[in-house]
């Protein structure tokens, strides 16, 4: 039992996004300098930030403006990322209908709204496990971005084609036209999450050599461009990766620091993760007591985040696991 972990890296939270300098508002700044695209990037540099509460509040603004400023590109970009935010809160059905305004003001001829609008709807697609249309998407919307150069969102569906595809050589083939793209285009912040994704899939296909090699690439760029929590993940992937190398000093060398960072951030869900490796590295070169109640710690961790609940695949894994031990 073992599952990998996906950074905000989990690829629905995922976006790409036109970060603008947020103009510092006060008596500089004049009721028409805050207009529709201002408010749109100011809701896009929040939900970059992961405040989607806070982001939707923006898109709600920048939706409101540009109906009243008849700016029919940042209507629809307000109205995709508004239903995008109910997505990543668990509201998909309330999403819906944003998603279906969205899709009626839409527009080919309008670069900027149409791409976006075709991100959202592929996301809603890939979340109702419709993993066949939502590829169809994605690939329209790499295309179309790739003729408009839109690179930083041609990235996006390529990372989003190599998640919904159906076989690990397309999954890798995408994967590594994403990284390729953001590699030319200078998009360098999203090498983190794409060598993380590839990286999933070498590792689910058991070739742990490849897989090593894609999380310390991975690990490179979140240092450079990721969150803190980003950041201990992707040490934590390196940690875990050693593990099914059989490679257990090297786990250990990895891991307890990750612990450590871990409980002091609260992070249960991450010291769950690394207890359960340590543990299994301990019971692999035979302390197994001592393993035994790491991987008990692991599971009250697990129940502290709430996965007996929201992920019952990894609840009862671990239960199994215990159980076959004791």
């Amino acid at each position: 039992m073992h599952k990998v972990f996906t950074i905000i890296i989990s690829s629905l939270l995922i976006s790409t996004v036109w970060s603008i300098e947020v103009e510092k508002k006060g008596s500089d700044v004049t009721n028409s300098e805050i207009n529709a695209d201002s408010l749109l990037n100011e809701g896009d540099a929040i939900f970059k930030a992961n405040d989607y509460e806070k982001a939707l509040e923006k898109y709600e603004e920048a939706l409101k403006a540009s109906q009243g400023q008849f700016n029919n590109s940042v209507e629809v970009e307000a109205l995709s990322q508004i239903a995008r935010m109910y997505l990543i809160t668990g509201k998909k059905e309330g999403g819906r209908k944003w998603l279906i305004e969205a899709g009626e003001k839409a527009r080919e001829s309008d670069p900027m709204g149409w791409s976006r609008y075709l991100g959202v709807k592929g996301r809603f697609e890939w979340q109702d496990d419709d993993l066949k249309t939502s590829k169809e998407t994605f690939n329209q919307m790499y295309t179309f971005c790739h003729v408009n150069a839109l690179w930083g969102r041609a990235v996006d569906a390529a990372h989003m084609i190599a998640i919904v595809a159906e076989t690990p050589e397309e999954q890798i083939e995408w994967g590594r036209r994403g990284i390729e793209a953001a590699e030319a285009n200078d998009n360098e912040s999203w090498l983190g999450p794409l060598w993380n994704n590839l990286a999933g899939t070498y590792w689910e296909n058991k070739q742990y050599d490849t897989a090593l090699e894609c999380y310390l690439k991975a690990r490179e760029y979140h240092w450079r461009f990721s969150g803190e929590t980003a950041k201990l993940f992707a040490d934590y992937h390196v940690g875990m990766t050693y593990r099914f190398l059989g490679n257990y000093k090297e786990t250990r060398q990895w891991l307890r620091p990750v612990l450590a960072w871990a409980e002091r951030l609260e992070n249960h869900g991450a010291i769950g993760q690394a207890c359960e490796d340590l543990g299994e590295a301990d019971i692999a070169e035979g302390k197994k007591a001592a393993g035994i109640e790491l991987l008990k710690r692991a599971r009250k961790e697990y129940q502290l985040e709430g996965y007996d609940k929201s992920w019952p695949e990894l609840w009862d894994g671990i239960n199994k696991r215990i159980k076959e031990l004791e």
